[in-house]
């Protein structure tokens, strides 16, 4: 039986949200009963005497990764839809400065944004610092945001996995990282034996007897699941093994719909989560600009984005740089709604990126309501205000006032 992780999905939003709240409680209390709520423990890191922070969140990757592995050879969970659906995009250049930006600011505040948080419900003064710049530092990029659009964007590649890089096999290559972690562990205890007495502790962190036990019960049952992940590849029917093989299937009668720039913008600003936009134009050219949230994929590298296994969920938006002369015929293996934008990127930038005409004296409230609607999301896109429209009033003429004469 597959488990439906799409119970999650927006159409069951309210659900989800009730989860995720119930999610993130529990991942807080771990994190502050693991250390974290500690900037002593966090920075311990960096400074090779405390690896604490290495070591959890290491065995959190590799527990999720090998529980995902064995489930989908199991045939329980379909790893590519899981995958597709949660993972973002890969955005070369803007990760890497924010990658160093973050790193930056984790070694001055001792937080990571979540960390703050978790110290901040503690009563920490320096959590609360720290979560107080995450806030700020938002609000900063969000007003910069039209500035940085441009660089936001480069170096795009789209949904990129280790597997599908190296040509590895999944439960292999989630053994060989499982392996990997473990050897770490012990790298990781034997650095922290040396450089606790230069800072005058104690080479063990923890001399109890029961943190032996327990580190032995961990190392075991990793290399377990390692193990059964790596058996998956031998059993008939396995997913991870026929999505190769599985060429792309299209619905019969099948056929994409025509979106508009109007409602792809009241759906960005409605419920952005429900899209994933693909620009088709040529990798140089969507680089260069194109709409926020878009992935640069040209028509010739579709197949790779493997779209017949994902859960379909969200609604495929494809654009040119006008209408397409052609629509890819892979896009239709999409098990979603397939849509593509009228006019291309032309009409988004006549929509979005232009200041709105101000409507005439005949206009209804309807037309008013657009007009605002449309001038708000041209500021959101382009950071430029647009001039406020002068309502025409109609002009009534004055009556004349009857002069009355004589004695009447």
């Amino acid at each position: 039986m597959m488990f439906p992780f799409d119970f999650f999905a927006p159409a069951q939003r309210e659900v989800g949200l009730v989860v995720a709240l119930l999610v993130g409680v529990g991942f807080g209390f771990v994190l502050e009963r693991a250390g974290f709520g500690t900037a002593r423990t966090l920075t311990g890191q960096f400074y090779l005497h405390d690896m604490t922070v290495f070591k959890v969140m290491f065995s959190a990757i590799v527990v999720a990764m090998l529980g995902l592995v064995v489930l989908g050879g199991l045939g329980m969970v379909n790893v590519p839809s899981v995958l597709q659906t949660a993972a973002s995009g890969t955005f070369v250049w803007p990760m890497l400065v924010g990658g160093l930006i973050l790193g930056v600011g984790f070694i001055v505040s001792g937080y990571c944004p979540g960390t703050s948080l978790v110290a901040s419900a503690t009563g920490k003064l320096d959590g609360m610092m720290t979560f107080a710049g995450v806030i700020l530092g938002s609000v900063i990029y969000g007003e910069l945001y039209p500035y940085l659009a441009t660089f936001a964007h480069s170096g795009a590649m789209g949904q990129r996995f280790l597997d599908q890089v190296t040509g590895i096999p999944r439960p292999l290559l989630a053994m060989a990282v499982a392996l990997a972690a473990m050897g770490m562990f012990f790298g990781a205890e034997k650095v922290e034996r040396i450089f606790r007495p230069r800072r005058g502790l104690p080479a063990e962190g923890d001399p109890a007897p029961r943190w032996g036990l327990w580190r032995r019960l961990v190392f075991a049952g990793m290399a377990g699941f390692a193990v059964l992940s790596a058996a998956t590849l031998a059993m008939p029917g396995s997913p991870s093994s026929a999505d190769a093989s599985q060429g792309p299937r299209i619905a019969k009668g099948k056929a994409h719909q025509v979106a508009t720039a109007r409602w792809l913008a009241r759906r960005m600003v409605d419920r952005p989560w429900s899209l994933r936009l693909i620009d088709v134009r040529p990798e140089r050219t969507c680089k260069r600009k194109t709409i926020p949230g878009a992935e640069c994929v040209p028509i010739s590298k579709l197949k790779g984005l493997n779209l017949d296994v994902g859960p379909g969920v969200r609604d495929l938006v494809l654009f040119g740089q006008g209408d397409l002369a052609r629509f890819p015929r892979v896009a239709l293996t999409y098990k979603g709604r397939v849509l593509m934008l009228k006019g291309g990127y032309a009409s988004w930038v006549a929509y979005a990126l232009e200041a709105p005409p101000a409507p005439g004296h005949r206009a209804t409230p309807a037309d008013w309501a657009e007009y605002r609607f449309r001038a708000a999301f041209h500021q959101s896109m382009t950071g430029r205000k647009t001039a406020p429209a002068v309502k025409a009033r109609k002009y009534v003429p004055r009556r004349k006032k009857k002069k009355r004469g004589g004695c009447s």
